[in-house]
């Protein structure tokens, strides 16, 4: 899909509920910090709110309403801030899926997993001058956390962190997040080849699919899912993703309206 000026959200309402009802099926995917949660100075900070998780866990109970949270967090981290038994979860930008029924590690990135822990440790030694820089091992990625850092610091923490990676090139590559740079497998996969996996194993009817991300790692599930309704969540950066959200309290919105129309009609039927 080429970049376009995305439609604001909100007004699209009425469209994506035509669309929703003309399909048997939904499937939902749901980035976290940035999306359902505000971006806070630390990570480890970052919670769901109450009204959100209510709405998250009714939808996954649907029939026919498959609903994933997909993040750059671990696997681990992510499932212990969510913790709702129907939800699937995509960790690692994808590179890691459970979910009823479903388990999935990406084999590269699994077998990466010692020369990860290699290179973090080198940078963890690099960076340590530098106050507010901070990496963390997620087992099959990383990330260099700088919002605590002093702005000026910013380049040079930049600098350590390519030099490290530049070691081992073939193997590893560097993404910008918001305050954040992500270390990445080369492995041929993202987070849209983690989309098509989960539609791949849920199988079914052809879902309408509904994709809201704020992060430059979500653009790859955004290119590929032409024709599905995408959601570019916070500033109005150059996007490939058909509709745009200010931010996580106009997402809660969303889900609390997607929510009233998926019970609308009937009762649900629960898993």
């Amino acid at each position: 899909m080429s970049r376009q000026q995305p439609q604001p959200l909100a007004d699209c309402f009425p469209e994506i509920e035509r669309r929703i009802r003309a399909r048997e099926a939904v499937s939902l995917f749901l980035d976290f910090d940035g999306t359902l949660t505000p971006l806070v100075g630390d990570p480890a900070e970052a919670r769901l709110d109450a009204a959100v998780q209510r709405a998250i866990d009714r939808l996954s109970r649907k029939r026919n309403l498959n609903v994933t949270v997909i993040s750059g967090r671990s696997l681990h981290d992510l499932h212990a801030r969510i913790g709702l038994p129907y939800v699937i979860y995509a960790g690692n930008h994808g590179f890691e899926i459970k979910g009823p029924g479903l388990r999935f590690m990406q084999p590269i990135a699994g077998a990466l997993r010692p020369e990860l822990q290699d290179l973090c440790s080198r940078l963890a030694v690099s960076l340590s001058s530098i106050p507010g820089a901070k990496v963390e091992n997620k087992v099959l990625t990383a990330s260099v956390h700088y919002r605590q850092a002093d702005p000026a610091d910013v380049a040079q923490i930049e600098e350590v962190i390519l030099a490290s990676v530049k070691q081992n090139a073939a193997r590893f590559r560097v993404s910008l997040g918001h305050q954040v740079f992500e270390i990445l497998p080369v492995a041929g996969w993202n987070k849209g080849a983690a989309v098509n996996w989960i539609h791949d194993q849920l199988g079914g009817p052809t879902p309408i699919t509904i994709y809201l991300g704020d992060d430059s790692t979500d653009e790859a599930a955004f290119r590929m899912l032409t024709g599905s309704i995408t959601v570019k969540v916070g500033p109005l950066d150059p996007t490939s993703a058909r509709y745009h959200s200010p931010g996580p309290a106009q997402v809660r919105e969303f889900l609390l309206w997607l929510e009233s129309i998926a019970f609308a009609r009937a009762k649900a039927a629960t898993r």
